[in-house]
């Protein structure tokens, strides 16, 4: 008996100092971690926004929209969306906002850019941890996302769906993920009036 509460002691020692450990490595690395994303973030929506104004020195200014739709509450998060413009002209050439969607075995995040008219310019994988060699062939631009460019949120449906897009061979749950959740968002995005039918109207 006493040999077993000696173990269990023992035991409990290591489980405790383990614990202070790994809370101790958080500590230390959890506010790196959040700085490698943001620079990740920023850089994926420079990246995108290129295709609106290639060679340009872009501007990125936070849009807070009332009444705006959040279409992500489902995967807790929330749609945020960027303006986009080229300075010293501070009107907008187009919109970056991140995509949520819940895939196969994670929230897949897509970087999206969009021109005035609610016209998807360019797409970009920001984050995913789908099956290897299945889904997580989604970061390979040609595979899906590619076909996205110069779509409209009508447009944003896999053929299974009633669209024009073909899902990945065997991921059809990672494809519906990646184009719905750019739909929902560009349908809200349309809904709060930021599409224009040309550049003059919409949000400023």
């Amino acid at each position: 008996m006493a040999e077993m509460l000696k173990v269990g002691l023992i035991l409990m020692l290591v489980t405790l100092v383990a614990a202070m450990a790994l809370g101790l490595v958080n500590s230390r690395t959890a506010p790196i971690i959040a700085i490698q994303k943001e620079l990740a973030k920023q850089k994926a929506m420079t990246e995108v926004s290129a295709s609106l104004s290639p060679g340009d020195s872009l501007a990125f200014d936070s849009l807070s929209i009332a009444g705006l739709e959040n279409p992500y509450a489902s995967s807790d998060n929330t749609l945020s969306i960027v303006r986009i413009s080229v300075p010293p002209d501070t009107s907008r050439i187009g919109y970056v906002f991140i995509a949520f969607g819940k895939g196969y075995s994670s929230t897949v995040q897509t970087m999206v850019a969009v021109e005035l008219e609610g016209v998807i310019s360019n797409t970009m994988i920001l984050y995913q941890q789908e099956t290897p060699g299945l889904g997580a062939n989604i970061v390979n631009p040609a595979k899906l996302i590619s076909k996205l460019n110069g779509l409209t949120a009508p447009e944003c449906l896999l053929t299974k769906d009633g669209g024009g897009i073909d899902a990945m061979t065997g991921c059809t749950i990672t494809s519906r993920t990646v184009t719905n959740s750019i739909r929902n968002g560009l349908e809200a995005m349309s809904d709060a009036g930021l599409f224009c039918s040309d550049t003059e109207g919409g949000v400023q």
